[in-house]
């Protein structure tokens, strides 16, 4: 999927008014470009709420169209405001390096049987065109039993080569049994430390009601 982002070139130096202004600062570079651009505040976080790291997005800009895709986005720490955005425009005639999130569809046999599901990789690193670049990689775990993995070989990626050592663990179903042995264990711990407190505060009683002699 695509996604459209229109911008301005960004003629205000002051990106702190441009900001009051309810416009963010950016740029878009790559092949054959260098812009400096402004974007409306409401579209931009709008975008961000809808896409991956590597979604397409079609950037306008004085009457051209641009396949770009978001290379960096900076943030205010005190209020997760957007303050800048970076878009990268790859060139279309040789593979680009891209990481790309890891969907995972269906629920795992083990899962239904009181397995856990552990996603060990949020996202895998790809090579490709950038016209065959996924907004996802999707995977379907359905078939997946208790103390089976899915290793970074086991993804048949058309026109896309992963960047990842085969042996790279990305989804594993754990034993139930697992999380039930540090609950019993947590559990036994607590009761322990109750046990103790209680013994000691009859032991502290019982010598207090002691007669002097």
């Amino acid at each position: 999927m695509t996604y459209e982002l229109k911008a301005e070139v960004r003629t205000e130096p002051n990106l702190r008014a441009l900001r009051r202004g309810g416009r963010i600062p950016g740029v878009v570079y790559g092949r054959g470009v260098h812009r400096l651009l402004t974007f409306a505040h409401k579209d931009l976080e709008r975008l961000l709420n809808q896409i991956t790291r590597s979604s397409r997005i079609e950037l306008q800009v004085d009457g051209e169209r641009l396949s770009t895709f978001v290379r960096d986005v900076h943030y205010n720490p005190l209020n997760d405001q957007v303050l800048h955005i970076d878009l990268y425009r790859p060139p279309t005639d040789r593979p680009i390096k891209l990481k790309v999130p890891l969907r995972l569809v269906g629920e795992a046999k083990g899962a239904k049987a009181g397995g856990l599901v552990d996603k060990l990789r949020q996202a895998i690193l790809v090579s490709g065109l950038a016209e065959r670049i996924p907004e996802a990689v999707e995977v379907d775990i359905s078939q997946m039993d208790i103390g089976e993995s899915l290793h970074a070989r086991d993804l048949a990626l058309q026109d896309l080569q992963v960047l990842m050592p085969p042996e790279v663990t990305l989804v594993t179903v754990l034993a139930p049994r697992k999380e039930e042995a540090v609950a019993v264990e947590a559990e036994a711990e607590v009761a322990e430390e109750a046990a103790t407190a209680e013994a000691a505060e009859t032991a502290s009683a019982s010598e207090s009601q002691q007669p002097e002699g």
